[in-house]
C-alpha cells in the first residue's frame, strides 16, 4: 500500500512540476490567470452544487478507471485511458442530472481500495463490491464536507501550481520545479483551510444560522386593531 502511495506521488509531483514549467514559458497572464481562478475555486466554489458535482463526479470516475479498470480493459481489449474517457463522460452526465452521484463515487472509490487490499482472494470480488457500497453509502451522508474538501482540493492544486509557474524564473520557483512534493504540500495546506473555509456553505446550503434570541412573536390582529 506505501509503494502504491508513493509512486502515485511522485506521478502527481511530476505532473505538477511539468505543467507549472510549461506556465514558466508562457505569458504571464497564464498563470495569473490560473492562481485567479484557483483562488476562486479555493474560496467558493463548493457552494455551487451542480458544477461541482458534474467536474466531481467526471474526476473520480477517471480515477476508478485507472486504479480500478485494469481487468476490464484487458477483457474488453481497450486502453485504460479510454475507458477513463468514457468513465469520466457517463458520470460526468449523471452527476449534471442526479449530484448526489458525486459523493458516492466519492466515498464508493476509497472504500473498493481499502476493501481490495483487505479482502481474501478467493472472495476479493465480494469484498471489494461490498466495500464500495459501504463507501458510497458515506459519501452520500457526508456530501457537504466531501464537496467542500474536492472543490479545495482543485482551487488549491491550480493556484499552487500557477504560482510556481509564475515564480519559474526566481530562486523560489526554481526549488519549488527541483522539489514537486513542496507544490504538493503547498497545495494539501490550502486544500485544508479551504475545507474549513467552505464547509458551512458547501453543496449549495447555506451556512446554519448563530444562536441567538428568537425572533418577537408577530402581533395578533384583534389586538392590534384594538389598540
Amino acid at each position: 500500500m506505501s509503494d502504491a502511495v508513493g509512486v502515485a506521488l511522485r506521478e502527481a509531483g511530476r505532473w505538477a512540476s511539468g505543467v507549472a514549467s510549461e506556465l514558466g514559458r508562457s505569458p504571464w497572464p497564464f498563470s495569473a490567470g490560473m492562481v485567479a481562478a484557483g483562488l476562486l475555486v479555493l474560496l467558493v466554489g463548493a457552494r455551487a452544487r451542480r458544477p461541482v458535482a458534474v467536474v466531481g463526479g467526471a474526476g473520480m470516475a477517471a480515477m476508478a478507471a485507472h486504479l480500478l479498470g485494469e481487468p476490464a480493459c484487458a477483457a474488453l481489449g481497450i486502453p485504460v485511458s479510454t475507458l477513463a474517457v468514457v468513465s469520466a463522460a457517463v458520470a460526468g452526465a449523471l452527476a449534471a442530472v442526479v449530484p448526489q452521484v458525486f459523493p458516492a463515487l466519492a466515498g464508493a472509490l476509497p472504500g473498493a481500495i481499502l476493501a481490495g487490499l483487505l479482502a481474501p482472494a478467493e472472495r476479493k470480488l465480494e469484498v471489494l463490491a461490498a466495500g464500495a457500497l459501504l463507501g458510497g453509502l458515506l459519501g452520500v451522508l457526508a456530501a457537504r464536507p466531501v464537496a467542500a474538501a474536492v472543490a479545495s482540493g482543485f482551487g488549491a492544486l491550480a493556484v499552487s501550481v500557477g504560482a510556481a509557474g509564475a515564480l519559474r524564473g526566481t530562486g523560489p520557483g526554481r526549488a519549488l520545479l527541483a522539489h514537486p512534493t513542496a507544490i504538493l504540500a503547498a497545495a494539501a495546506i490550502l486544500a485544508v483551510a479551504g475545507t474549513a473555509f467552505q464547509l458551512s456553505r458547501a453543496w449549495g446550503r447555506g451556512a446554519k444560522p448563530s444562536p441567538g434570541k428568537p425572533p418577537p412573536p408577530a402581533p395578533v390582529k384583534g389586538a392590534a386593531e384594538q389598540g
